[in-house]
C-alpha cells in the first residue's frame, strides 16, 4: 500500500532539487524534436543558472522518470512529439512528491491538465517565466462525502501500477494496483489526500471494487497476459471481512478469466485486527479459491504480529519507513527478526520503499525475497508499464 510519497534523493543520497524562486539550480528533461524549442529551453536554462538540457523521445522520458537513477527539476513536453504518451507522462510526474519534478507542455494549454502549465511561444523569456511560475493547483481543502461519492461514480478514480521485482535476479514478478483521484480542479491526488476520507465515509468497499475491477481488466491485457506478473490489490480489513466483497472479487476475476493464483489480496492497516478467527475464515476462503494474501506495511506499529503469522497468509510486506532506516541498529534487528519469523512460516518477504542501491543491498542481505520502491519504479500508468519493463530488464542485465 502506498501512502504519502517521500521526496526522492539523487544516487548519492542528497535531497533532490525543489523549485524555489530563490534558487538557480535546474535540471531539465526536454521531449521535443524542434530546434526552435530546444534553443528557447536552453536559453532559459542558462539564464536561470541551470545545467545541460537533456533531450529524448517520450518513451525514453517515461523510463527515466520511473526510477531514481536520474532526477529532473522540470519535464518539458512538446505536444507534437509526445507520441500519444502525454497522459502517461503527466500521470507519472504526479507521482513525484511536493512536486520535485514539474511538468510544462510546450504549445497551447489543455484543460485536461489543470496542474500543468503551458508555454505558448518558443522563446527563452516565455520558457523562463513558465519555469519560475508556481503550479496552479497542488493542494486544497478536504473533499466532502458528496464530492467523494461523485468521484467513485465517475471516471475520476484511476489506477497506477508499481512494479515488484525479485531480489535474486531483478526480474519483474508483480505489480501493486494503487488508486489515484484525477480531479478536474484539484489535479491528480495521491492516496493520502483522499483514501482516509473515503474510508471514514464508509465508501472503502466501493473504492476497492473499482480498483480491483480495473486491475483485473488491465492484467488480462495483451502485454501483462504474456508476461504473467502477479497483481496485488489492497483490501482494508473492514472490506476483507465482508462476504459480499469477496463474492464480488470472485465475480470480477471470473469475468476476466484470470487464474486466482495471479492475484494477491493485501490486508492494509486501516485498523488493528481484533477478531482473528473471523479474519481467518475470510483468508481460508481466499486461499481455497487460489488467491494469495499478504500482510501489508509490517513495522513496530503493527500489534500482535504473531497471531497474524499463524493465519494463512502467503507473503509479508515490510513497512517502507523501516526499510529506509535499515542501517539503524535497532531497525536492523527488527527487520532481521521479522524476516526470520516470516520465513519460518513459509512467507515470501517483500521490502517496500527501496529507493537506493545501498538500501537494496542491505535489505536483500537480510533475506528479503522481493523489492518494491522508487529505485525500480514509481507507480506507473498502465501504458508506461511495458516501456518501464523493457528499460528495467536492459538495465538489470548490465548490473547482474
Amino acid at each position: 500500500m502506498d501512502k504519502s510519497l517521500p521526496a526522492p534523493t539523487d544516487p548519492s543520497g542528497r535531497p533532490s532539487w525543489r523549485r524555489d524562486p530563490g534558487t538557480s539550480i535546474i535540471n531539465l528533461l526536454l521531449v521535443s524534436r524542434s530546434r526552435e524549442w530546444f534553443t528557447a529551453v536552453r536559453g532559459a536554462s542558462i539564464a536561470l543558472g541551470g545545467g545541460e538540457v537533456l533531450t529524448c523521445d517520450a518513451r525514453n522520458a517515461l523510463a527515466r522518470l520511473a526510477g531514481t537513477s536520474s532526477h529532473y527539476s522540470h519535464l518539458l513536453v512538446d505536444r507534437n512529439d509526445a507520441e500519444g504518451l502525454l497522459d502517461e507522462l503527466a500521470g507519472l510526474v504526479t507521482e513525484v512528491a511536493a512536486p520535485d519534478t514539474d511538468m510544462l507542455v510546450l504549445g497551447s494549454p489543455d484543460s485536461r491538465y489543470p496542474c500543468i502549465r503551458s508555454v505558448p511561444t518558443a522563446t527563452s523569456s516565455s520558457v523562463q517565466a513558465a519555469l519560475m511560475a508556481a503550479s496552479p493547483c497542488r493542494a486544497g481543502p478536504a473533499m466532502g462525502v458528496t464530492e467523494l461519492t461523485t468521484a467513485l461514480q465517475g471516471a475520476m478514480i484511476e489506477n497506477r501500477y508499481q512494479p515488484i521485482v525479485r531480489a535474486a535476479d531483478r526480474n519483474p514478478v508483480g505489480l501493486e494496483a494503487l488508486a489515484r483521484l484525477n480531479h478536474p480542479q484539484r489535479g491528480t491526488l495521491s492516496p493520502d489526500r483522499f483514501v482516509p476520507q473515503i474510508e471514514h465515509a464508509g465508501l472503502a468497499a466501493e473504492l476497492t471494487s473499482l480498483v480491483s475491477a480495473r486491475a483485473f481488466a488491465d492484467l488480462a491485457g495483451p502485454f501483462l497476459a504474456r508476461h504473467r506478473p502477479r497483481m496485488s490489490v489492497n483490501f482494508p480489513l473492514d472490506v476483507l471481512l465482508q462476504p459480499a466483497a469477496l463474492d464480488l472479487l470472485e465475480a470480477q476475476r471470473i469475468a476476466t478469466r484470470l487464474p486466482a493464483e495471479r492475484i494477491v489480496i493485501e490486508l492494509t492497516e486501516s485498523r488493528p485486527v481484533d477478531d482473528f478467527a473471523r479474519l481467518g475464515r475470510s483468508l481460508d476462503r481466499l486461499r481455497r479459491l487460489g488467491y494469495h494474501a499478504a500482510i501489508d506495511d509490517v513495522g513496530p506499529a503493527v500489534p500482535r504480529l504473531a497471531p497474524l503469522l499463524d493465519l494463512p497468509f502467503t507473503s509479508l510486506k515490510l513497512d517502507k519507513e523501516m526499510v529506509q532506516q535499515a542501517d539503524h541498529p535497532a531497525v536492523h534487528d527488527f527487520l532481521a527478526t521479522t524476516i526470520a519469523q516470516a520465513k519460518a512460516h513459509g512467507l515470501t518477504v517483500v521490502a517496500e520503499g527501496v529507493e537506493t542501491e545501498s538500501i537494496w543491498q542491505r535489505i536483500c542481505a537480510l533475506g528479503a525475497d522481493e523489492v518494491q520502491g522508487f529505485l525500480a519504479s514509481r507507480p506507473l500508468p498502465l501504458a508506461a508499464v511495458p516501456i518501464w519493463w523493457d528499460a528495467w530488464l536492459g538495465q538489470s542485465e548490465s548490473i547482474i
